[in-house]
């Protein structure tokens, strides 16, 4: 239904501008195609959180997430059905049971900050498979952008957050974000 929809604004757009090569419009398909499925990503999740009563903690656990992951990339499903119920699962863990966790140790949450930092050092940023990124540059420009949310959301939970439940949020969506960074570097 999303591809549908996509397919016919691309058309639409097609038929009342001037773009005509192949190639632009087959980037605006699938910019659109991205966009659609993000919102409707995004609209089921407030729904379902909201439901259950963690809206802010998804809110909160999402900004993180965007920030960080904009630059340093990620995993990608094939499909939006797994795509929604692997967010949905990241946003359980994130938003639901990390802020049931009690607070640990200090030394633990800085263990874990420079473990995640050293991941998005070493491994951001992976982009979507079918958005190469082919420049030097530009690869250089996003792991600086990753890096610097990874530090800039670590300073803000560590030293700015005194209510655990929304560093423990926090936390695990940084920890998680840089995990998939792991997985997805050991398979190719």
């Amino acid at each position: 239904m999303i591809n549908k929809l996509a397919f016919k604004l691309t058309c639409y757009i097609e038929n009342n501008s001037k773009f005509n090569r192949s190639q632009e419009l087959e980037q605006i398909q699938y910019a659109l195609t991205t966009i659609l499925n993000e919102a409707f990503k995004i609209i089921i999740l407030i729904i379902l959180f909201s439901v259950i009563g963690n809206l802010n903690y998804l809110l909160f656990s999402m900004i993180i997430l965007l920030s960080i992951r904009l630059f340093s990339g990620g995993l990608h499903s094939k499909t939006l059905l797994s795509c929604l119920i692997w967010t949905t699962f990241f946003f359980t863990l994130t938003s639901i049971i990390a802020p049931l966790l009690p607070k640990l140790s200090p030394s633990i949450y800085y263990i874990l900050s420079l473990l995640n930092l050293a991941v998005i050092i070493v491994q951001a940023p992976y982009p979507n498979p079918k958005r190469s990124i082919k420049k030097k540059k530009r690869k250089k420009y996003l792991k600086i952008l990753a890096i610097f949310f990874s530090i800039f959301w670590t300073y803000i939970l560590l030293f700015k957050i005194n209510n655990s439940t929304y560093l423990n949020c926090g936390m695990a969506t940084i920890l998680l974000q840089s995990s998939q960074l792991i997985y997805i570097k050991k398979e190719m």
